[in-house]
C-alpha cells in the first residue's frame, strides 16, 4: 500500500486513482474512525462534498471505513467547506469531513478533516491522524460495518440560516450584483443568502452536471481577470460581482468599473471597516507571506499592524486564535472573519460582508474604498515538477536564487515554496516602486525553470501572473525579453 500523505489541505489526487479512489476513501475513512476512537467510544463525523463528479463514490467508500470503526456518519450532501466547518462544531460533532479539491478541476478530489472546533486539525493531529490511516485495514473488520449513516441535508439549512442572520435587517434590496458559484458547492447556497436579504443577484454557474465545476469560471478565473463576470459586472453597470471556488472557501471581487479585488484588498476593506466601529481586535491583520506589501503600508497608515504567517489558512486560523485577532486571509481569497461560529475561509459570508459594507448609507463604491491600497509590482509563477527535492539540496537552484537576490536587492521578497495540494513549484517575486514588472517576472521564471530541470521537467508547463491586475503573462514574451 503506497503511503497516503497530508499535504497543506489534506488529501489531494486525480480521481479514480489512489488515494482519491474507492479503496484510499475507505483506508482514509478507515483511519480517520480509529483516531477518533482513541478519543470517544462513539464517534460521531459530518461528511460533506462539492458538485464533482467522484464525490459520491468517494463519500460511500469514505462512510464504509468509518463504520467499521462504530462511527455515526451524518451526510449533509452537497455543502461548502465553511458549512461542513460550522455543522461540525454547531452539532457537536468530533469531526468534519469535505470531500473537495477546491479550485481544481473535476477530474481532481480531495478529503480533508476538520477538527471538532470547526478548525482544520493541528500539525500534531494531522501527523497522528496521517500515522492512522497508513494502518491496514483489519482483514477480521471487512463487512463487519458496525456504524450508522443518515443522510442529512436538511442540515443545510440550518448553515444558510447562519450565513444570513449576521445581515437580518441590513437591506441589500438596492445593490446590483452578480455572483459566480463557479458550478460549486456555492450553487444553490449563494443565491438563497442573497435572496433572503433583499437582493436579486444575477446568478453565474449555477448549473453543476458534476464536470463543470471551476471550468471557465470561478474564483481562479476572476483572479486571471477572465470569464464573463467582469463583463457582466460592466456591461450591466453594477455594484459588485463576486466569484467563488468549488468549495466556496474563496472569494474574489469585481469592483463597479471591473477591477480586480482580490484578498488583500478585501482584507484592507474590513480592516477599515472593524476599525471605524472600534471591532478591530488588537488593530491586526493577519496574512501571509504571499500578500503583497502594499497591505502593510496602507495598513500602516492607519496605524494597523499586519502578522504574516507561513501559507496556509490554518496558520492564520491559529494566529487568530492565539492573539484574540478578527480579521485574517490570502490573497487568493480566503478571508476568515473569526468568531465562536466563523472559523475557517467562507467566500459566501465575506461576499456578504462586503455586500452589507457597500449597502450602508452614503458608503462610496468598492473601487473608492481600496483605492488607498497601492500594491507594489509583484508576480507569481507557477511551474509543474515531477518530485519535491528539498529546495536546498538543488544547487544550481541555490546559485540562481542567490544570483537574482543580489540583482534584485534587498528590498525585494522572493518567496519559494512547492504547493501542498498540486505538483507546482511556486515562486512568487515582489519589487519596489523602482523595479519593473518584466523584470521580477524574467527572474521568477528563471527560478521556475531552475527547479523544472532539477526535477526533470525542464520544458514543461509553466505560467505567470501578475498579481496587481490578475493578469495572466505570455511566457513566451517574458523569455524573450519582455513582457506585454
Amino acid at each position: 500500500m503506497t503511503k497516503i500523505e497530508f499535504g497543506t489541505d489534506g488529501v489531494r489526487g486525480k480521481a479514480g486513482t489512489w488515494p482519491i479512489d474507492a479503496a484510499g476513501a475507505a483506508q482514509i475513512g478507515y483511519g480517520v474512525g480509529a483516531f477518533l476512537r482513541q478519543q470517544t467510544a462513539k464517534p460521531k463525523v459530518l461528511v460533506g462534498r462539492d458538485t464533482r463528479q467522484s464525490g459520491e463514490e468517494i463519500t460511500a467508500s469514505l462512510a464504509r471505513g468509518l463504520l467499521l470503526h462504530d462511527v455515526q456518519v451524518a451526510d449533509v450532501g452537497v455543502i461548502t467547506t465553511a458549512g461542513v466547518a460550522y455543522l461540525t462544531k454547531h452539532m457537536k460533532m468530533d469531526a468534519g469531513i469535505v470531500i473537495s479539491a477546491s479550485h481544481n478541476p473535476w477530474t481532481e478530489n480531495g478529503i480533508k478533516v476538520i477538527g471538532a472546533d470547526g478548525c482544520k486539525l493541528s500539525d500534531a493531529h494531522e501527523q497522528a491522524l496521517q500515522q492512522a490511516v497508513n494502518q491496514p485495514i483489519d482483514p477480521q473488520n471487512e463487512g463487519k460495518a458496525v456504524g450508522q449513516m443518515q443522510s442529512s441535508p436538511h442540515l443545510v439549512a440550518d448553515y444558510i440560516d447562519h450565513l444570513v442572520a449576521p445581515f437580518e435587517g441590513t437591506a441589500l434590496s438596492g445593490l446590483k450584483i452578480a455572483i459566480d458559484c463557479s458550478n460549486g458547492a456555492a450553487s444553490h447556497i449563494a443565491p438563497e443568502c442573497f435572496q433572503r436579504l433583499g437582493c436579486s443577484p444575477i446568478v453565474l454557474h449555477a448549473e453543476p452536471n458534476g464536470t463543470n465545476i471551476n471550468h471557465q469560471c470561478g474564483s481562479e478565473i476572476a483572479r486571471e481577470g477572465r470569464g464573463d463576470l467582469l463583463e457582466t459586472v460592466m456591461s450591466r453597470k453594477l455594484d459588485l460581482g463576486a466569484a467563488f471556488d468549488g468549495d466556496a472557501d474563496r472569494v474574489i471581487l469585481v469592483d463597479e468599473n471591473g477591477h480586480l479585488v482580490d484578498g488583500d484588498y478585501i482584507l484592507y476593506i474590513l480592516a477599515m471597516h472593524l476599525k471605524e466601529r472600534g471591532e478591530l481586535a488588537g488593530n491586526v491583520v493577519v496574512t501571509t507571506t504571499m500578500a503583497n506589501r502594499g497591505l502593510d503600508a496602507a495598513l500602516a497608515a492607519q496605524d494597523i499592524r499586519v502578522i504574516r504567517t507561513p501559507v496556509g489558512d490554518k496558520y492564520i486560523v491559529r494566529e487568530l486564535q492565539n492573539g484574540g485577532y478578527k480579521i485574517g486571509g490570502e490573497q487568493s481569497g480566503h478571508i476568515i472573519i473569526y468568531d465562536d461560529t466563523h472559523t475557517t475561509g467562507d467566500g459566501i459570508y465575506s461576499a456578504l460582508f462586503i455586500a452589507g459594507i457597500l449597502a450602508a448609507a452614503e458608503q462610496p463604491p468598492l473601487s473608492r474604498l481600496a483605492l488607498p491600497l497601492q500594491k507594489f509590482p509583484q508576480v507569481i509563477v507557477s511551474a509543474r515538477v515531477s518530485a519535491k527535492p528539498a529546495l536546498q539540496s538543488l544547487p544550481d537552484f541555490e546559485r540562481e536564487y542567490q544570483r537574482i537576490s543580489e540583482q534584485l536587492g534587498a528590498e525585494a521578497v522572493i518567496n519559494t515554496r512547492y504547493s501542498g495540494t498540486e505538483p507546482l513549484f511556486r515562486v512568487m517575486i515582489e519589487g519596489t516602486s523602482e523595479h519593473r514588472l518584466s523584470d521580477i517576472a524574467k527572474y521568477a521564471v528563471m527560478l521556475g525553470r531552475t527547479v523544472q530541470s532539477a526535477t526533470g521537467n525542464s520544458s514543461d508547463w509553466i505560467e505567470a501572473k501578475d498579481c496587481t491586475t490578475g493578469t495572466s503573462l505570455s511566457i513566451e514574451n517574458i523569455e524573450d525579453g519582455g513582457v506585454r
